[in-house]
């Protein structure tokens, strides 16, 4: 394969796995709030929306083989077209068909993305990885942009322009907007993809366990993690709550640019910096003030409870601050990750990193609405921050126990 060969085929496979798991982790928790759920149950589903990406290690068993890598690529982004179209066409059948709609999106979605990464892994095999690297990077981030910044402002705009049938009309159309944007990369991807030619097909794998010292990394890995599952729809939620009832109040265009497109460069940007810290200073020394990072995101939103931001420009300021923090820690959880699957995948792209980190977020994510149903969004807040202060000094015991 040729080094210098284009990178459009990138952007336009990383857009179509990125935009239907944007909308299962991000956009449906949106919907089903609007739909009238309840903050409870909205999280709780929105939650569960995540189950087929803890699942995929089980999907890599049925990998099809190498002739059909390809072929299944474009199959899984028809189907994921059919689904927003018929989504789009049937959102007036109620809460629970809406729900089976999105599941049946998040599992072609986890499918999608275990043989986009297959068919990137070969395609790059001898071509410049660090260029087709950032491609993926930037075209994911625009993907998600696009999905959660700009078509949650379009939904806003649509809901005050059809005012009494608004929420539903409006969703269906910002569905069918981004079923057309689909289907276009779907077919850009039919012209762009081809065949990596006659390279060796990795073998898939069952769940890699580390033998010993496992339970104990996914322990303190769950414990890291904790305050972000309960921070990553509670967040969303106190965005649009009423101020009576203890909210910003914010209109879903703000909710949009705030967190659907200034959050998403500040993670980013968070990540690309921790990456960056730490291949500098080492792993090892930057693994500290990374954990305090990840802890620091949620303070953020205590820090708004009591500091409400005056505008628009001054809740993207603390968003920006909240998802910088959140992309710098989150580097932090590679060692932990590395530890559970073992030295199979020291020196690759970790196929066990999206599923673990999901485990880890699903049940705070899911108990977030309940928790948020029996106190104030400051007590909330408090609750939330005070569980990395915790995290932290469970790690500095272990630390100071197995040294």
């Amino acid at each position: 394969m040729k080094s210098n060969e284009g990178g459009l085929w990138t952007i336009t496979l990383f857009a179509t796995n990125e935009i239907p798991s944007v909308v299962v982790t991000y956009v449906a928790l949106i919907m089903f709030l609007q739909m009238g759920m309840g903050v409870a149950m909205s999280t709780l589903f929105a939650a569960l929306l995540l189950l087929p990406w803890v699942g995929q290690p089980l999907m890599r068993r049925f990998l099809p083989g190498a002739e059909g890598g390809r072929m299944w690529l474009h199959m899984a982004e028809a189907m994921i077209t059919a689904m927003l179209l018929t989504f789009a066409l049937t959102m007036d059948n109620g809460k629970w068909w809406s729900v089976g709609m999105l599941m049946g999106i998040s599992v072609l979605s986890a499918w999608h993305d275990l043989q986009a990464r297959r068919y990137y892994k070969r395609r790059t095999m001898h071509a410049r990885e660090e260029y087709h690297g950032l491609l993926r990077t930037l075209s994911s981030q625009m993907a998600t942009v696009l999905t959660y910044g700009l078509m949650i402002m379009a939904v806003g705009v649509l809901q005050i322009y059809f005012r009494q049938r608004a929420v539903t009309y409006s969703w269906s159309l910002g569905c069918y907007i981004l079923a057309g944007v689909y289907l276009l990369l779907a077919m850009a991807n039919v012209l762009l993809l081809r065949t990596p030619g006659n390279m060796p097909m990795p073998v898939a794998q069952r769940w890699p366990w580390q033998r010993k010292g496992w339970a104990i990394q996914a322990l303190l890995l769950g414990a890291m993690l904790l305050p972000q599952g309960l921070m990553f729809y509670s967040r969303t939620i106190f965005l649009l709550a009423r101020p009576q009832h203890g909210g910003l109040g914010c209109t879903l265009q703000e909710v949009g640019f705030a967190q659907g497109t200034i959050g998403v460069i500040a993670f980013l940007l968070g990540v690309a910096m921790g990456r960056a810290m730490q291949h500098r200073y080492g792993e090892e020394r930057m693994h500290s003030p990374l954990v305090i990072c990840l802890g620091l995101s949620p303070m953020v939103y205590l820090l708004m409870t009591h500091c409400m931001p005056a505008g628009l420009w001054t809740l993207s300021v603390y968003t920006f601050m909240a998802q910088l923090f959140f992309g710098l820690g989150l580097n932090a959880c590679r060692k932990y990750i590395e530890c559970i699957s073992g030295e199979r995948y020291q020196n690759a792209v970790n196929p066990l990193y999206i599923p673990i980190i999901s485990l880890c977020l699903v049940l705070p994510m899911a108990l977030s609405g309940f928790m948020l149903e029996g106190m104030t969004y400051g007590r909330f807040f408090l609750i939330d921050a005070l569980c990395a202060p915790v995290a932290w000094l469970g790690l500095l015991l272990f630390y100071k126990v197995t040294r």
